[in-house]
């Protein structure tokens, strides 16, 4: 993969906004390459690449604000751009809550960069699945999966004096096992290609796969579980984007709503948002081009806080906290995006261990939030629901519905494993941008509220 750097990327923007004939103007530009290898039946069957630059012009006339976006980075493109930007905010009502682009301010440098990883090449990735299929082979089983490597680039400049500019790259691997009788799934994610492990994704997957035979079905109910990583990356989503928001929280729809300072979970659930830990996948700035900052949101079980753009800022005569969101996406209010959770020492077989009769899950599928104001979600399992008896993991389970409060869900926490990187699994089929540092968790209840045919 090719950088193009900060001059490459910012000059064209600052060139363009000589000059203009409006009260405030804003270019941001995002640039993705993402190299996405696929495999199935322990073969790989498709390389692709795609490349994508997407600039929006922002410009500013008397309140109103006129939007315009190309995939150019031609000087006389981004001119016309700007001008067509400009027109709109000409034609455009004003806004009585505009709360002005943002000034310069001291930025961080980006962390959740590795030149290695952005050069890596098709051949890396085929290396990397050949360990994967490798392991199914021998033990009879079937592979598929995707392995992918991504470079980003943003850059941002307005006529306030923002200039910032900042390169991210991402590594992903992820493995489904098939044996003759279940599945299994594991992953790996990072911003840098050298910290994937395909040999424990491999072993990870099928290990669950030979576990995953002669399924039963389980009787609704309350029953202790086991929660793994991607399960829990997958209720921080849904309470990310159902309250965790300044958007959220002035529309009524927020769990936090008039609860801050109060306990809304046990004690040992803390949560915060934090895009400058090195660990996490995260560039120093938002698509406003205000710095980011660490927000906590949840700390020991009480309300603390939620995120803000802007917008959202100037709803609560508050400072924007640098969480902006691309808007072809989200809305306007604030969105958290990099959350992470207080984990603890607890190694999977401890929260096993500590089960009498449960559930270990693996992950979730489709979820859905029927009631945003309890932070209520339903999803089915799936590629690795076990029955937990005594401490040890007795059989395969059919597929569960689990219907339940997150507040409710972590107010039973009862062990904490160790911090991982993971991501839902609409984020990592790229309907989603919410990345998790989250534990691995043993809770007193999660209720079930049905089950799948055996």
């Amino acid at each position: 993969m090719t950088v193009h750097g900060r001059d490459a990327m910012l000059a064209p923007l600052q060139d363009a906004l000589r000059d203009v004939k409006a009260d405030e103007a804003e270019l941001h530009v995002h640039r993705r390459r993402s190299a996405i290898t696929r495999y199935a039946k322990n073969e790989i069957h498709q390389n692709a690449v795609a490349d994508e630059t997407y600039v929006q012009a922002r410009v500013v006339v008397a309140k109103a604000v006129g939007i315009a976006s190309a995939n150019s980075l031609d000087r006389a493109d981004l001119r016309r751009l700007v001008a067509d930007a400009t027109a709109a905010a000409r034609e455009s009502a004003a806004n009585a809550d505009w709360p002005g682009f943002a000034g310069p301010a001291p930025m961080s440098e980006p962390k959740a960069y590795d030149a290695e990883t952005a050069r890596a090449d098709a051949r890396s990735q085929a290396d990397a699945i050949k360990r994967i299929t490798a392991a199914a082979t021998e033990r009879a089983c079937r592979a598929a999966g995707t392995h992918q490597i991504e470079l980003t680039e943003d850059a941002l400049a307005n006529t306030n004096g923002v200039a910032t500019y900042a390169p991210s790259t991402m590594a992903y691997l992820r493995a489904l096992v098939t044996s003759d009788t279940g599945t299994g799934w594991a992953e790996d994610l990072g911003w840098s290609a050298r910290s994937l492990d395909p040999s424990d994704v491999a072993a990870r997957a099928i290990e669950k796969a030979g576990l995953d035979r002669d399924r039963t079905q389980l009787v609704p109910g309350d029953y202790e579980a086991v929660f793994e990583e991607l399960a829990v990356a997958e209720v921080l989503r849904f309470m990310s984007l159902t309250g965790l928001t300044g958007e959220t929280l002035r529309d009524g729809r927020s769990f936090m709503k008039d609860r801050f300072g109060e306990q809304v979970t046990g004690p040992r659930f803390s949560l915060w948002d934090d895009a400058l830990d090195a660990r996490t996948l995260a560039i120093p700035f938002d698509v406003e081009g205000t710095p980011k900052q660490r927000v906590t949101l949840v700390e020991g079980g009480v309300a603390k806080g939620v995120v803000h753009d802007r917008q959202s800022a100037r709803w609560f005569d508050t400072r924007s906290t640098g969480h902006a969101a691309d808007p072809r996406r989200y809305s306007v209010g604030g969105h958290a995006g990099n959350l992470t959770m207080a984990g603890g020492d607890a190694k999977r077989e401890q929260l096993i261990r500590a089960t009498g009769r449960g559930l270990l899950i693996t992950r979730f599928h489709y979820t859905n939030t029927p009631d945003p104001k309890r932070a209520t979600m339903t999803g089915t399992t799936r590629d690795g629901t076990f029955l937990i008896e005594d401490g040890r993991i007795t059989r395969a389970l059919a597929n569960v519905r689990y219907t339940m409060s997150a507040l409710d869900l972590f107010s039973g926490i009862e062990l904490l494993g160790p911090q991982r990187l993971a991501r839902d699994w609409w984020s990592s089929n790229g309907m989603g941008s919410i990345v998790c540092l989250c534990p691995p968790i043993k809770v007193a209840r999660a209720t079930i509220t049905g089950s799948s045919p055996i």
